[in-house]
């Protein structure tokens, strides 16, 4: 597997990149004072820039994660608020649906009162008037 080190060892220790060879009594120190293997360094030096690199990046997926789960958070109250505001306008559309219905109502009843009121004014004119004439006729009738 990728963390078996057991591949590295013998007789350059446990670790893949150590400075320990054979017959070195010094952590990887040259006599000159500086690194044995500059190339070792040079290589720590860029596993530590990886490395930074790679937190770096991990607090920034934490920070979406975050962000994600606010804008879920906010997603469904969206959708909460959808839902009342629905019910809310069906409501309201039904409320209106109603208020129109009884205006329509109310203007029909009037104008079938109208129209009662004037069949019911030209009946007893033209009643009047046959009465009138009847009577006349009685009159002439009784006079002769």
């Amino acid at each position: 597997s990728y963390n078996d080190n057991s591949r590295y060892e013998g007789d350059y220790g446990s670790k893949p990149f150590a400075n320990n060879h054979p017959g070195d009594d010094h952590d990887g120190y040259s006599q000159g004072g500086g690194y044995k293997n500059e190339r070792t360094k040079e290589l720590q030096d860029e596993l530590d820039q990886v490395q930074n690199i790679v937190n770096q990046n991990l607090g920034k997926v934490m920070e979406r994660g975050e962000h994600l789960e606010n804008l879920q958070g906010k997603a469904d109250r969206l959708q909460n608020q959808t839902k009342i505001f629905n019910s809310s306008a069906t409501s309201a559309s039904r409320t209106m649906r109603w208020r129109n219905m009884k205006w329509k109502i109310i203007i029909a009843l009037t104008i079938i009162i109208i129209i009662v009121i004037c069949v019911a004014a030209a009946t007893l004119a033209v009643f009047v008037i046959i009465a009138g004439q009847a009577l006349e006729f009685f009159r002439i009738c009784v006079r002769t």
